[in-house]
This record gives C-alpha cells, structure tokens and sequence, in this order.
C-alpha cells in the first residue's frame, strides 16, 4: 500500500469524525469544485516530521459559527470572535492528532505543533517545495469545511 495515495482519504475522514465528535454535526464529500483555496478562517497546523507539511482547515465565519454554536452550546448570534479563532484551532489541532494515529508507523508520521488562525478575504497562501498536496471539502447541505495538507 502506497500511504501518499491515500493522504487525501486520511485526512478527509480525520476531519469529518473530528467534527461528528465534536458537534454532532455529520459531513460527507462534497464534490463541487471551489473557485479559491481558501475562505474566511484558516486554522493552520505546520506538520514537523521526515516529511514535514502544513494542514489548513477552512470555513466561511458563518459556518465556523454555527461549528462553534454545536460545540459550546452559544446561540450563533452570540459567537465571539475569540470563540471562532478557538474552534478553528482546536478543529485543525484534532484533524491533525487524528491523522498523526493514522500516519503513525509511515513515512508521513509527524509531530503536532501549535495550531494558529489567519483570517481575512481572499487569503493567498504560497508553501515552497511541494511535493505532495491533497485537498477536499465536507458539508452536510448548512455548512461546509474545507481542507488543504501539502507535503
């Protein structure tokens, strides 16, 4: 079994049982193509390993809202800004322990640093040296999130 085939997969499922787990919230593939790499919120994790890479998960601030709502019980209207930036962290710090179980064991195993946030509209982020990159997005219908990991 070649492991780097199966990055995109691994990562997919690590975010959507993250999310079920957390939420309650049950995501599936969705298929359409997005015409950015990036939206709203990014929660970045950078991945230190014999392959290091970076893992971006991605949401509109509405969909990080309704996220965060499911998570802490906060009526959405009432989300702070803070609360945002925490769900996004803990979303691609849990992503990324969940696929570091998976990965334990390859090539692709990594230690887990400090997760971080940007935010902003049309966000560019440009990684050097890609060898590797995988990307997908999840929604249930409401709310979508995406994500991005290059190696």
């Amino acid at each position: 079994m070649d492991i780097a085939n199966e990055l995109g997969q691994i990562y997919s499922d690590a975010l959507s049982e993250v999310v079920y787990t957390v939420s309650g919230i049950k995501l599936q593939v969705d298929c359409r193509e997005s015409n950015k790499d990036f939206d709203e919120v990014i929660g970045v994790m950078y991945l230190q390993g014999n392959k290091t890479g970076m893992l971006f998960v991605t949401a509109n601030e509405p969909d990080v809202k309704i996220l965060c709502s499911h998570m802490i019980g906060t009526p959405v209207a009432e989300i702070e800004a803070d609360e945002i930036d925490d769900t996004m962290c803990e979303l691609v710090n849990m992503t990324a322990g969940s696929a570091k179980l998976r990965l334990s064991n390859t090539d692709y195993m990594f230690s887990l640093l400090q997760p971080f946030v940007i935010k902003g509209k049309d966000v560019s982020i440009v990684t050097k040296r890609i060898t590797k990159v995988e990307s997908g997005t999840l929604s249930d219908g409401n709310i979508s999130i995406r994500f991005k990991v290059v190696y």
